[in-house]
C-alpha cells in the first residue's frame, strides 16, 4: 500500500459526493408584523435584510391573513409578530392552527419600542413589530397565551367578581339614600337578611316623616337579590371545579385560601414550568416594590401593581384574612403578625400576599402539600 505524507495530503483534491447535483439555493426568510384590531388588521412583510415588501390592511379574520401570507410568503415565514391583547389571544391560536409561526409578544414592552417613532399609525406600528421580531426577542418578551379551559374559569372568575361589585355598589346606593332620611341598615348579621333591614328602615322613615321610599327602592332591591343569587350560583360552580383539581385541593389546605383563591392562581400561572424560581412569581403578579436607580439615586418604592390585577387583589385578600380571621396557626402566620409589628398591618398584608404566592407555587411545582410549621415539615422528610 502507497503510504502519504501530510503534506502530500493537504495537496489532494476531494472530489465531491455528487458533481452533477445543482448548487444549494438560499431560501429567504420573511418576518411580518401584524397591528391587530377587532374589523381590519395592518401587516407588514419586511425580509431578512429589512427591506418592506408588503404593507396591507386585511379583515382580522384568520383565513383572510392567512391568503394574504400564503399568497406573498409562500413557506419561508421565519416568523409572525403581533402584540398582546383581548383579540389577539384568540387570533393567535387560529394562526398557530394553520401552522403559522406566530409569537404574541408582550404589549407594555413592545408599546416602548413602537414609541421611538415620531407618528403613531397603523402602519408604522405593523412595521416596528416586524422589525422587532426580524431582531430577535432580546429587546422584548413573549406574551403567554392562556388555553380554553383556563379562558373558561377565568371568565367565570371575572363575572363573579363584577357581579359581587355591583352588588355591593347598589347596596352602597341604597345606604346613602336612607342616610338622607336617617334611616339607617346594621353592616353585621347574614346578607340575606340584607332587604329585610332595608325595608324596616324605610318602614321607619315612613312612620316618622310619612316619606314612602319603597316604591322607588324596590327595584334596586330585585337586582340586588338577582346579582346575589347569581354571584352564589357561579361561586358553587367555582367551588365544585375547585374541589375537583388535584393542585387546588392542595391550596384549599392552606389557611385563607378558598375556592375562589385558589383558581385564581392556579388560571393566572398555569404552567409551574414558565417561571424558573419561585420568587418569579411575585414580580409576575405586581407583589414586588419597583426600584429607581441613577447614578447615586437608589429607591425602592410601593409595589408595581403589574401583571394580574384580580388574582393580586384576591392573594392580598386572602392574607388579610390569614392575618385577621384565621385561627389556624402556622409559621407563615407568625411571620406576618411579627412583620406587621415592624412595618405596619398595610405593608405586611402585601409582604404576606408575595409570601403565600411563593408558598403556592413551590407546592404546585414540587408536588407538596403545606406544612403548618418547621417540625410538620422535618416529620414529612424523616
Amino acid at each position: 500500500m502507497k503510504t502519504v505524507t501530510a503534506k502530500q495530503a493537504e495537496k489532494q483534491v476531494i472530489p465531491a459526493v455528487n458533481s452533477n447535483a445543482p448548487p444549494e439555493t438560499h431560501l429567504p426568510r420573511y418576518y411580518v408584523g401584524l397591528d391587530v384590531a377587532q374589523k381590519k388588521t395592518q401587516v407588514c412583510i419586511i425580509d431578512e435584510k429589512g427591506k418592506v415588501l408588503v404593507e396591507r390592511q386585511v379583515s382580522s379574520r384568520p383565513q383572510a391573513l392567512e391568503s394574504l401570507l400564503r399568497h406573498h410568503c409562500a413557506s419561508s415565514i421565519e416568523r409572525i409578530g403581533m402584540e398582546s391583547g383581548n383579540w389577539s389571544g384568540w387570533l393567535f391560536k387560529e394562526l398557530k392552527k394553520r401552522g403559522l409561526p406566530v409569537i404574541c409578544l408582550d404589549a407594555l414592552q413592545t408599546s416602548k419600542f413602537l414609541s421611538v417613532r415620531r407618528n403613531k399609525t397603523d402602519a408604522n406600528d405593523a412595521r416596528g413589530i416586524a422589525e422587532l421580531v426580524r431582531q430577535g426577542l432580546d429587546w422584548v418578551n413573549a406574551a403567554w397565551v392562556k388555553g380554553a379551559a383556563t379562558y373558561e374559569i377565568r371568565g367565570l372568575l371575572i363575572m363573579r367578581s363584577r357581579m359581587v361589585k355591583q352588588r355591593v355598589e347598589n347596596e352602597m346606593v341604597v345606604r346613602g339614600i336612607l342616610k338622607a332620611y336617617g334611616g339607617l341598615i346594621e353592616t353585621k348579621g347574614d346578607s340575606d337578611t340584607w332587604r329585610e333591614k332595608a325595608y324596616e328602615a324605610m318602614v321607619q322613615i315612613l312612620l316618622r316623616d310619612e316619606i314612602d321610599l319603597r316604591p322607588r327602592l324596590a327595584p334596586v332591591l330585585d337586582i340586588i337579590d338577582q346579582l346575589r343569587s347569581s354571584a352564589d350560583k357561579m361561586e358553587e360552580e367555582l367551588r365544585t371545579i375547585a374541589e375537583s383539581h388535584s393542585v387546588c385541593k392542595r391550596f384549599l389546605e392552606i389557611p385563607g385560601v378558598g375556592p375562589i383563591v385558589a383558581l385564581s392562581f392556579l388560571t393566572a400561572i398555569e404552567d409551574p414550568k414558565r417561571f424558573r424560581r419561585s420568587e418569579d412569581v411575585g414580580a409576575y403578579l405586581g407583589l414586588t416594590p419597583k426600584t429607581f436607580q441613577s447614578g447615586e439615586t437608589d429607591t425602592s418604592g410601593a409595589v408595581s401593581r403589574m401583571g394580574d390585577h384580580m388574582t393580586r387583589t384576591h392573594l392580598v385578600q386572602a392574607a388579610n384574612v390569614i392575618l385577621s380571621h384565621s385561627k389556624d396557626w402556622s409559621t407563615m402566620k407568625s411571620w406576618g403578625i411579627r412583620l406587621a409589628k415592624k412595618v405596619g398591618y398595610n405593608k405586611a398584608k402585601v409582604a404576606l400576599a408575595r409570601k403565600l404566592a411563593t408558598v403556592m407555587f413551590a407546592m404546585w411545582r414540587d408536588d407538596k402539600p403545606f406544612y403548618y410549621n418547621q417540625e410538620a415539615l422535618k416529620m414529612s422528610m424523616a
